[in-house]
């Protein structure tokens, strides 16, 4: 069986990470039944000191797209929903414009700005003896602080970076428009992406305009209602 390595539940949400939910969700689309192994110590061990990373009967694939590549290649999965290439495209654009501009705008929103950061610290250090989350957790906020201003999230203020994150989630719900997942009539990759970000943007615990920009989209609100009954049942939409 599949052990998929991630950081474990939190503020409502499977996984603290929208990449760790993306991999999940892809197991369920392929069809492969998996076992999660909880905790932010597993980054240590990752070949890449990030998480989600898989074990596959032995073999060891971290980044949620060599993932995804790695299922295609090794268990005959087609993520593809029967898409023409120019179609699959525009659903690369899509989660790009996600795993690449949106995350580290939410990523400086929980974890940088003072109300997010009461709330990640209780979420990803709070079973630590008091001791070490004391001394682990402004270390980890500190490097990511760092890994942001070099990237250039950080740099910007809050209502510049809410305003980029609600522009992303204009272009995404125009793509979706009137149909069932993102690019039709079938579900395919990259309705994977598009999901864990919608779930881990819209947590209760993160109120402000980035959750809003996403719930005032009627059809994105109810894809993501719609798709997490479907591959992330464990995610109660209601208490998110």
């Amino acid at each position: 069986m599949i052990r998929l390595y991630g950081f474990g539940p939190g503020v409502g949400q499977p996984d603290l990470s929208p990449f760790v939910m993306k991999v999940m969700i892809l197991l369920r689309m392929a069809g492969l039944p998996f076992e999660k192994v909880d905790g932010i110590g597993g980054a240590r061990k990752a070949p890449r000191g990030k998480l989600p990373y898989i074990v596959d009967e032995g073999r060891v694939v971290s980044d949620s797209r060599l993932i995804r590549r790695h299922l295609a290649d090794a268990h005959g999965v087609d993520f593809s929903g029967g898409y023409d290439e120019r179609t699959l495209m525009l659903g690369l654009l899509a989660e790009r414009t996600l795993e690449e501009s949106s995350y580290f705008i939410a990523v400086e929103r929980r974890w940088i700005r003072n109300d997010g950061w009461l709330v990640m610290e209780k979420a990803a250090f709070g079973a630590m003896p008091a001791p070490i989350r004391l001394l682990v957790a402004p270390l980890v906020r500190r490097s990511i602080r760092t890994s942001l201003k070099g990237q250039g999230t950080a740099r910007l203020s809050d209502r510049e970076n809410d305003r980029l994150a609600a522009e992303n989630t204009r272009a995404i719900a125009c793509l979706l428009g009137d149909k069932p997942y993102l690019l039709g009539e079938r579900p395919c990759g990259s309705d994977a992406t598009v999901l864990a970000f919608a779930i881990a943007a819209t947590s209760r615990a993160f109120p402000g305009p980035i959750r809003d920009a996403i719930l005032a989209e009627p059809n994105l609100a109810a894809y993501r209602n719609r798709l997490a009954a479907e591959f992330l049942p464990e995610c109660n939409i209601d208490r998110l």
